[in-house]
């Protein structure tokens, strides 16, 4: 399937969907910036408060790993 197939055949599932929940997981995918930035904590504990704003700094200065990559991992060190 050509890359054009590929992104018409996303087009038209999103176009036809209801389920909310695959329309924001998109546009976090499109937008991971803004979902980071809208998180409050501000009425959490003070020690959660700062291991939340360390994991978003970490996050916006792309130290992170992709789930697909932590999969690669552990199937790594489950055949060891």
């Amino acid at each position: 399937m050509s890359i054009n197939e590929k992104r018409n055949e996303v087009l038209l599932a999103l176009n036809n969907t209801k389920d909310e929940a695959l329309i924001e997981e998109v546009y976090e995918l499109l937008h991971p910036e803004q979902s980071v930035t809208d998180i409050e904590i501000e009425d959490l504990p003070e020690p959660l408060q700062q291991k939340i704003s360390k994991a978003l700094e970490d996050y916006k200065s792309g130290n992170y790993i992709t789930h697909q990559q932590m999969s690669e991992k552990l199937k790594q060190w489950l055949t060891k």
